[in-house]
Order: structure tokens, then C-alpha cells, then sequence
């Protein structure tokens, strides 16, 4: 029995659906922050540089693969039982990974493999449950929600380095971090559930709001049927392109800057590299997806992908150019970053626009595993290509794969339905 349900049939002040959106996806956006572990792993552990980004490959592709899952689980039980179920198992794996040998097998399993799992299961119910107390705003509130999951690394990554592992050491880290996931997971599950049956913003037209990426009135289908529609493949292969670019970059943000800034004499690159990667790319991730949901709500997602993306190829031919000097680094990171976190923004929004809001969950859910797919090539295309010293092929490669993604979304049309289910 769907879940509007739990509670009564009162409406609450749906901005406080907002924030535990947010206070949520700070939780699982920490996974973001896996860099900081992996450089005490390698430095004091003794890991190769291989071994540690095995945790974070597992966590993604975790993630990807139970969201898919997590989507048809909501529709048929509600938000707040996947919100429980995620708390213990992100919790969890991670506690696990402080009470069991630190090792690269065992730590894959509990912080990749079930704590990348526990992340995926609550990941996209923002998506969810923002889009039907704000039908008005999806956008912008999807936006707000998700640049806790794109920023959170911000905040986790300088709180463990300054204050926690440094001082007790990586094994007790992992088990405060689970603590920390159960609690912030748990706050939002007073606050993050679906609205009243019926219920409605005054003043809100769903057709108006529609004719932005001029559709008609919404009809909805499943997971079955868009499976054998070309307009879910179109999706899929942008978003799955659009994340693998940005997550490229963000797999030799660090590295490559501070090799070729070193080059050119800066005696301190590795510290603008370190700023670029630490500072400027979670900042405007988060940003990203707050700024392009509001947009998208004015002009419509087509349209935003096809610019986020347009910008986002030319970005990225021009990369080579623009790490030169740490104003241009600093530029060129933030305009990628920017328009990375958009992906998973807008695409929710393009999902629910082209097969409807009644199966998002689980639609999206769909679209999304684009998202492990990319994060499988990204990183290791950019890591192949940094390691030979032709980094200009992995950004040609990535800047080639979204120009076809913006003809692809050019070419997405409604599909059409007699009736809607």
C-alpha cells in the first residue's frame, strides 16, 4: 500500500520536505569525499593508487544498479521504509568497514559494495517526493535537494581530515561516519514523505507548465514500455555521457593540473590543484544543480541539456588551453563541474516530462544506471590517457560523445498514448 499513508492527511510546511532533502543527500553525498580516504590509504597504508579507487568504482556502480531497485520499491511502499532501509545499510557498511580488517577486499565490501548500495536506496526519493509538493517548482526544489549529494564532499572531506582520521585513525573514522549517515538519514525521515492524495499548489497549471519543452497534457508510462522506446536510449547515452565527462575530470583533477602547472614553473601546484579538486569543483557541483533546476523550470529541460551540454563539449575540447595559469584552471574546472552536477537535475525532470510523473521512481531509476556506466569509462579513459601523457585524446573522445548526446536530445519527442495508465 503506497505510503501518503503513515500520516494524516494534513499538509505540512513542504519546504521542510526540502530541507530533509538536503540534510539526507549531505549523508549520501559523502561518498564524494573518498578521495581524502583514498590518500591516507595509499600514503599511510600502503594501498596502490589501483586498490583504493576499487571502494569507490564498487560504491558508484552500488549505487547505479539499487536505484533501480529503490524506484519500483518506492512506488509499491512508500518513502520512509526505503529511508530506514537505507539508514542501516549505509550506516552499517561503513561501521563494518571500521570493525573488520582494513584491507582492499574487505573495504570494498562494506564502504564500496554495502554502504555504495544503503547510498542508492534513498538517493533518488528527493526526486520523488520533492517533485510532488512542489509540481510548480521541480526544478528548482530537485535542484536544492541534489546539491547535497554534489557538495556534500565539501564538508565531509575537511571534517575528516582535519578533525577526525588524523587524530584516530581511519578504522574508528569509518565506524563515527556510520553513525553520523544513521542519524542525518533518520532526521529526514520525520519530513520526507509524499503529500495527501489530491493534493494541489493554487495557481499551478500542469498544461502550462508543460508547453516549456512543448508537450502535451502528461501521460504516464512504465518501466516496460519505455524500455522499448528510442526516447529512453536518447536519455540514457546523454546522461551516461554527461557524467562520464565530468566524472573524467574529476578522476584527474588533482593529478594533471599540478603536472602541467608544475611544468610551467608554479612552484606551489600541487596546492592550486588541491584547491581546484577540493574546493572549486564540489562548489559549483552543487551549484550547478540548484542554478540549472531553477532554469529548467523556465525554459524547459530539453532546452537545458542541450545548452548544459553544448557548453559543457566546447568546455572540454578547451581544457588543454585553459589549464595554464590557476585563474584559467579555476575557470575551465568550475564551468565542467557547473554543468556535471546539472545531469542530475535535469534529467529527472526530462524523464518525468517525456514518460510522466506516476512511474518516475522507477523510470528514472532506469535512466539513471546510465550514471554507473559512466562512472565505470570516465575515470578510467581519463586515467588510461593521463598515464600515457595524451590527455588531449580522453578530452577530444568526451567532447566528441556530448555533441552526439545534444542531437540525440534534439531528436526526443513525446511518444504518444491513447490512454494514460
Amino acid at each position: 500500500m503506497v505510503e501518503n499513508q503513515i500520516k494524516t492527511q494534513t499538509t505540512q510546511n513542504r519546504w521542510l520536505v526540502v530541507l530533509a532533502a538536503v540534510v539526507l543527500e549531505l549523508a549520501l553525498g559523502a561518498i564524494y569525499a573518498w578521495s581524502t580516504f583514498a590518500s591516507y590509504l595509499k600514503t599511510e597504508e600502503g594501498w596502490t593508487s589501483t586498490q583504493t579507487q576499487w571502494v569507490f568504482s564498487a560504491g558508484t556502480l552500488a549505487l547505479a544498479i539499487t536505484v533501480i531497485f529503490a524506484g519500483k520499491l518506492n512506488e509499491s511502499f512508500g518513502p520512509q521504509k526505503l529511508i530506514i532501509l537505507s539508514a542501516v545499510i549505509t550506516g552499517g557498511g561503513y561501521i563494518l568497514g571500521g570493525i573488520l580488517p582494513l584491507n582492499p577486499i574487505w573495504t570494498t565490501i562494506t564502504v564500496g559494495l554495502i554502504g555504495g548500495g544503503g547510498i542508492g536506496i534513498a538517493y533518488a526519493l528527493p526526486i520523488s517526493v520533492c517533485s510532488k509538493w512542489f509540481p510548480d517548482k521541480k526544478g528548482l526544489v530537485v535542484g536544492l535537494g541534489m546539491a547535497g549529494f554534489g557538495s556534500g564532499s565539501l564538508i565531509w572531506q575537511y571534517l575528516l581530515k582535519g578533525v577526525l582520521y588524523d587524530a584516530i585513525g581511519i578504522s574508528l573514522t569509518f565506524v563515527i561516519y556510520g553513525f553520523c549517515f544513521i542519524v542525518m538519514i533518520m532526521f529526514s525521515y520525520f519530513f520526507l514523505y509524499n503529500p495527501p492524495m489530491g493534493y494541489t499548489v493554487e495557481g499551478y497549471d500542469p498544461i502550462m507548465k508543460n508547453n516549456a519543452d512543448k508537450t502535451k497534457e502528461e501521460v504516464n508510462f512504465t518501466r516496460k514500455e519505455i524500455l522499448k522506446m528510442p526516447q529512453f536510449y536518447f536519455l540514457f547515452y546523454t546522461l551516461m555521457v554527461g557524467s562520464g565527462a565530468g566524472l573524467m575530470v574529476i578522476g584527474i583533477a588533482k593529478i594533471w593540473p599540478q603536472q602541467v602547472l608544475s611544468d610551467l614553473g608554479y612552484l606551489n601546484a600541487a596546492e592550486i590543484a588541491t584547491f581546484s579538486a577540493a574546493v572549486i569543483y564540489p562548489l559549483f557541483n552543487g551549484l550547478g544543480r540548484i542554478i540549472w533546476g531553477w532554469l529548467s523550470d523556465k525554459i524547459g529541460w530539453k532546452k537545458s541539456i542541450i545548452i548544459m551540454d553544448t557548453v559543457q563539449a566546447i568546455t572540454i575540447f578547451l581544457i588543454v588551453l585553459l589549464v595554464q595559469t590557476p585563474a584559467t584552471l579555476f575557470i575551465g574546472m568550475a564551468i565542467i563541474a557547473f554543468n556535471y552536477g546539472a545531469n542530475f537535475t535535469v534529467f529527472p525532470m526530462a524523464t518525468a516530462g517525456v514518460f510522466g510523473q506516476k512511474y518516475l521512481s522507477s523510470n528514472y531509476g532506469w535512466v539513471f544506471f546510465s550514471f554507473g556506466i559512466g562512472a565505470l569509462i570516465g575515470p578510467s579513459l581519463g586515467g588510461y590517457f593521463n598515464d600515457t601523457g595524451n590527455q588531449l585524446t580522453a578530452f577530444i573522445i568526451s567532447g566528441v560523445s556530448l555533441v552526439i548526446g545534444v542531437v540525440f536530445t534534439f531528436l526526443i519527442k513525446q511518444p504518444k498514448k491513447s490512454t494514460s495508465n
